[in-house]
């Protein structure tokens, strides 16, 4: 099992998603890239992300919760920096 605890385990989802973002938000800045638009990653990333960063074993309803936490700590992120689309 694991010796991290639940909170711990939480903080390290919600570090992985704001990472996420943050890399993201870089990545496109680089490139002249606006961000514009709705969070643009997806939940298969959250876990691919969230498996990388938590090398324990859990149960796979807590390896899920912690990919969904990953996930709405990156799309909040993302939306304190994003723009409306205008096209939408």
């Amino acid at each position: 099992m694991t010796n991290l605890t639940a909170p711990e385990l939480e903080s390290t989802a919600i570090a992985v998603g704001e990472a996420w973002a943050h890399e993201l938000v870089r990545s496109l800045r680089s490139d002249d890239r606006e961000i514009v638009g709705a969070w643009p990653g997806t939940l298969r990333e959250a876990r691919m992300r969230t498996r990388i960063a938590v090398r324990v074993k859990l149960e796979l309803a807590t390896f899920e919760e912690l990919a969904r936490v990953a996930y709405v700590a990156a799309r909040r992120a993302w939306q304190g920096v994003s723009d409306v689309d205008p096209e939408s």
